[in-house]
């Protein structure tokens, strides 16, 4: 199965409001006051181990996503898993506003892989943000930010520093990804479809489709019945097999 790693930039500022004074003690404006809605700079991605690229907004018209989101929505539409950090809450929902607001189709169906769910769910790491598990766990570091103000109104030099640094965090996230699959207890069978040269079925890793399983004992469900279990000696994550 096809694996995008991706992740996208927005204007820094969701909203830009009109309102008679700095303070309100109400928690919220009303969307009537609303100046100028939030945009998509830009975007990055990577397919498996590949070389990641990257799109922006143009330094004329920076507020104006719409070709950045329809090639995104293409690249998208190759991919049969999603990985992401943070990208069932933020990139995924981003992405489909935008796409709807430009009368794109909804994505097919995807495998959807979020790192940040993967350590909140099995840690408890001081900070959960891509750049402190990045260092916590020695794998790639994010760059510096660019300056997002010059982003939104459209420095040339400062968007280009933005798909670099949107280039990085793909790479980040992808280092990451690796470090933490072999916990992923959850993890979704995306090599599923394995055959040796004479077009058998070879059982092999879950996670990282090495075929150096080894067995290791039984999982006895709630049922009483039981299932062959495997640990992979490549990446250490454990998988069941068939009933036995």
């Amino acid at each position: 199965m096809k694996k995008l790693f991706w992740d996208v930039e927005t204007t820094t500022l969701d909203l830009l409001i009109s309102t008679y004074q700095l303070k309100n003690n109400q928690k919220y404006f009303n969307h009537k006051d609303i100046v100028r809605d939030w945009s998509m700079l830009g975007a990055a991605w990577a397919f498996d181990d590949g070389k990641p690229i990257a799109i922006s907004v143009s330094p004329q018209h920076p507020l104006d996503d719409k070709e950045v989101i329809k090639y995104l929505h293409g690249i998208l539409s190759e991919a049969d898993v999603l990985i992401g950090h943070n990208s069932d809450n933020f990139d995924i929902k981003k992405f489909n506003t935008r796409a709807i607001s430009y009368g794109l189709p909804p994505l097919a169906p995807k495998v959807k892989i979020d790192t940040l769910k993967i350590a909140r769910k099995h840690f408890k790491f001081t900070s959960n943000t891509l750049s402190y598990l990045c260092n916590f766990l020695g794998v790639s570091a994010k760059d510096d930010a660019p300056n997002w103000k010059k982003c939104i109104e459209g420095d040339a030099e400062e968007l280009r520093n933005m798909r670099e640094y949107n280039k990085n965090d793909v790479i980040a996230t992808r280092d990451l990804y690796y470090k933490l699959m072999s916990w992923h207890d959850t993890h979704p069978n995306i090599n599923n479809k394995v055959t040796d040269i004479k077009g058998k079925p070879v059982i092999v890793c879950n996670k990282c489709g090495s075929p150096e399983l080894q067995r290791r004992g039984k999982h006895t469900l709630a049922s009483g019945r039981q299932r062959q279990r495997y640990q992979c000696q490549s990446c250490g994550g454990w998988q069941q097999g068939k009933m036995i």
